[in-house]
Order: C-alpha cells, then structure tokens, then sequence
C-alpha cells in the first residue's frame, strides 16, 4: 500500500484541486464515483457545504438521504487530490440493494497505483469507529479493477443486481467477525431454553456461593447483562464492561429501575477505569472466548487480576475444543471437520484446533487453561463444566417438564467437577482467588 495517505474532508484550502480533479474527469470522459455528485455542482463552495450538511441527521437536504462522511485521499504534506471517497452511515432500501456504504473513485491520472485499496482500506477504518460490523461494496459487473480492489480489502461476494439495465457485483466485507456474530446471535433467547439455562444456573450457583452481603461486582465481557442483572436483583451493585456497542443496547433496554449497574464500554485488555484492588469478586465470562493469542490472554487474567481485591474471587469462561468438535463437527456437522484438517484448522492426530478472530470462538483444552495460569498469584478453587453433556441432547433437556429438569441439574450439579468429566463440556469455568498481597 503506498505510505503517507490520509483522508481529509473537502475544505476550502482544496478549492482549486477540487475543480481539477472535477475536470479531468469531464476530460477523461469517466464516470464520477464516490465524490457526493461532485459533476453536478459548478460552484465548488457549494459542494463542500453540501458535503458538511450530509454528514448529520439534522442537516441532510433531501429526508430520504442518508447521512455520509465525503472524504478525498491526499498524501501527507500535499494537496494534490488522488481520489474520492464516500461513506455512508447505515442503509436505506436502495443502497441496501445497489450501492452499499461505500463508493469511490481514483483520478484518471493517478490509476493502477495501488490508491483504490489504499483508500478503502482507510475508509473501512472510519465504518469500524462507527461501530459497523460488516460493510456492503457494489462494483459493475465488468469493472475488474474494481473487483480486484474491494475482494483485497476482504470483500466476500454475495450475488448480482441489476440498477436500470447495469449488473451489480454485491460484496460484503466482515470488519469485526465477533462483532458480527453477536449482532445476530440471539443470547437472552438461547438461555430462556432449558438447555441454555444450564450453563447460566451452574454459573451463578457458584456466583451465590462466593457473594457476601456489601461485597463489590464486576463483569468483564457482560454481553447483553444476563448475569450482571441476575446478581442486581439479588441487591448487589455492579460494575459491567463490554465492548460491542450491540450488547449494550440490549443490555440497557433490558435494565429494570432498581437495578444498580454502572454500564461502561470497554475492553477487557485494558480495565484502567477502575482503581487495583477493587472488586471483591470479578467475572471475566466471555472475554477469553475472542483471545487468540498467549499475550492478550494473559493480560485480561493480569487485569482482572488487578482489580481484584486480595483474597476476592475470580470467575473465567472458556470454550473448550472437545465438545465443538463432536457437536458440530461429527455430529450436527455444521462445519466440515475433513476441510478444517487439509486447512490445518485441526491437528490430525491429537485433535488440537488452531482459532483465528475469523473463527470468532478460541477453543482451548484444560490443559491450554493449567498452562495459562501458571505463574499468576492464585490457587484454584473449582474447575466446573458448566453444560457439560447438555448440548448433545439438547432436544431432550428443552422437552424435559419441570420436575424432570429439576433432577437433570441435580445430576449435572454432582458431577460437573468430575475430573473424568470435564473434558466433554462445551463450556468450562475457571474459578480460582487472588493470594494475598
């Protein structure tokens, strides 16, 4: 990617090398793409108040326009336009079928110099501080340059369109994987089942079993609130984290009067909003599931660590490799468990799996949990599959009437410590307290 590019908003210190490149447009005999109908407009102050009035809800000329940020691409130092770019916000239906979030266009006499990817690359940075999980990018059919340009960025085809008589090549382009996958993923529904709730009561059974009256909270990774609101209610205030802007909306849609929760986005790496030595007891119950590295794995438990008050009690969740491959690899095959060992995904002979953010979930063995947490300050006090042979019969436990449930997690409670156990569930729970300092 050529070094030095920024994008910048039109402004009037652009005036004269916006009217170039609007004319060696006209020259070339092109199309204008990506530059807020820049051709339309002689006068080129008036664009670039166009340009600001699109950018806010309030100000947009037309109501059935969307919002959009224009942006050209200059190299730092200079003021020679080498391309435009525009970005919309959201998607109303036309865009949502023809044109996407984003379009953009290379000045004539500066194609075929890598600006197009460098451009959209920078674009793609403005659509993730906006919180966009995933973007959609239309080309021409016929438009290979193009093509080549948004599938580099990551575009992923979807299907073709036709716009009055033109072919459209639909791509979207994922820019946060979990981020995604949470904005889809139903979680208050998926514990309101039988086999859900499995997991969320063997959890707080343990939660309960640590919490004093007076004794602080925080949740790190508290997804849409279930367990922060759960211990809310039995009267304890909490402090929940979490960085998907998704989950904080439910969780905030769902908060009732009386519950005392502080909601702060943030992430799990860095907890320097709270003092050390702060919580009596910490969860950290999906944050190691999005960790696919030793380092940040280790400073999420260093952090919650630290904000922990000695002698306080530290809950983590991990998905555990195992019982992913026998439900959705052998079993429901929701993936091709062949393809993930010729993509070396999945060790052939010990079964170890590799995770990438793409695969969304780090899958771990308790082994990879012994060998984390060596060296920390603390000495475990349960290791627990929280569902253990649930998701396997699934259909069973949902089907089961009350009492039958009853004596299920009666089962499930006296043996989900079993060592010869806890190598099958899908979930397990690291629970350990922080030695005195």
């Amino acid at each position: 990617m050529p070094g030095n590019l920024l994008l910048v908003k039109p402004s009037e210190e652009y005036i004269d090398e916006i009217r170039a490149y609007r004319q060696e447009f006209f020259d070339d005999g092109g199309h204008f793409n990506g530059d807020s109908s820049l051709r339309k407009f002689e006068d080129i102050n008036d664009w670039i108040v166009q340009c600001r009035l699109m950018e806010h809800r309030e100000t947009v000329p037309n109501p059935n326009w969307v919002e959009a940020d224009q942006y050209m691409l200059v190299r730092e130092g200079e003021y020679r336009v080498l391309g435009m770019i525009n970005f919309r916000h959201y998607l109303n239906d036309y865009l949502a079928e023809y044109a996407g979030h984003i379009g953009y266009g290379v000045r004539p006499s500066e194609r075929h110099k890598g600006y197009a990817k460098a451009m959209l690359a920078l674009c793609l940075e403005k659509c993730r501080e906006r919180s966009l999980d995933r973007v959609l990018i239309t080309c021409d059919d016929d438009n290979e340059a193009s093509r080549r340009t948004i599938i580099a960025c990551g575009g992923v085809f979807d299907r073709t369109t036709v716009d009055d008589n033109k072919t459209l090549d639909r791509y979207w382009i994922t820019l946060d994987p979990i981020a995604a996958y949470y904005n889809r993923y139903d979680e208050n529904g998926r514990l309101a089942l039988n086999h859900g709730q499995v997991e969320f009561l063997t959890t707080m059974r343990y939660i309960s079993q640590y919490l004093k009256p007076g004794m602080k909270v925080a949740e790190i990774g508290a997804g849409t609130g279930r367990y922060s609101r759960a211990i809310a209610d039995m009267g304890y205030s909490v402090e929940a984290v979490e960085l998907n802007a998704h989950n904080i909306e439910i969780f905030r849609e769902n908060l009732k009067p009386k519950q005392k929760i502080n909601i702060i986005q943030g992430n799990a790496l860095d907890l320097s909003m709270f003092e050390g030595n702060s919580f009596d007891i910490t969860l950290v119950l999906g944050p190691l599931y999005h960790l696919y590295n030793e380092d940040d794995k280790r400073q999420a438990i260093s952090e919650a660590l630290r904000v922990t008050k000695p002698g306080g009690v530290i809950f983590v969740s991990y998905c555990i490799s195992d019982g992913s491959l026998i439900l959705s690899g052998f079993q429901r095959k929701v993936f091709d468990i062949m393809d993930y060992i010729k993509r070396g995904k999945i060790d052939p002979v010990t079964f170890t799996t590799v995770s990438l953010p793409e695969d969304v979930f780090e899958l771990v063995r308790k082994e990879d949990v012994d060998k984390l947490m060596d060296g920390f300050p603390v000495e475990r006090l349960h290791y627990v599959a929280t569902d253990l042979y649930t998701n396997y019969m699934r259909d069973t436990v949902d089907a089961m009437d009350d009492k039958t449930f009853a004596l299920y997690l009666s089962y499930h409670f006296s043996i989900c410590e079993r060592s010869d156990m806890v190598g099958i569930t899908h979930h397990s729970l690291d629970i350990f307290h922080k030695k005195g300092e």
